[in-house]
C-alpha cells in the first residue's frame, strides 16, 4: 500500500513531464514522414464537400 501511495506521489509530481512526454509522442506519429500522404487526405475532407 506504501508503494502504491508513492507511486501517486511521484506521479503527481511529474505530470507535467509525462503529458508532455506523451504529447510529443503524439505530435511524432502524427507528422512521421511516411504518414504524409495519409494525413493531407484527411485534411482535405472538409474542402472535398460531395453534397
Amino acid at each position: 500500500m506504501i508503494g502504491l501511495i508513492q507511486l501517486m506521489q511521484w506521479a503527481s509530481h511529474y505530470s507535467i513531464v509525462i503529458m508532455m512526454l506523451v504529447f510529443v509522442a503524439i505530435v511524432i506519429g502524427a507528422y512521421w514522414p511516411t504518414r504524409k500522404a495519409e494525413m493531407e487526405r484527411r485534411g482535405r475532407i472538409p474542402l472535398e464537400d460531395d453534397v
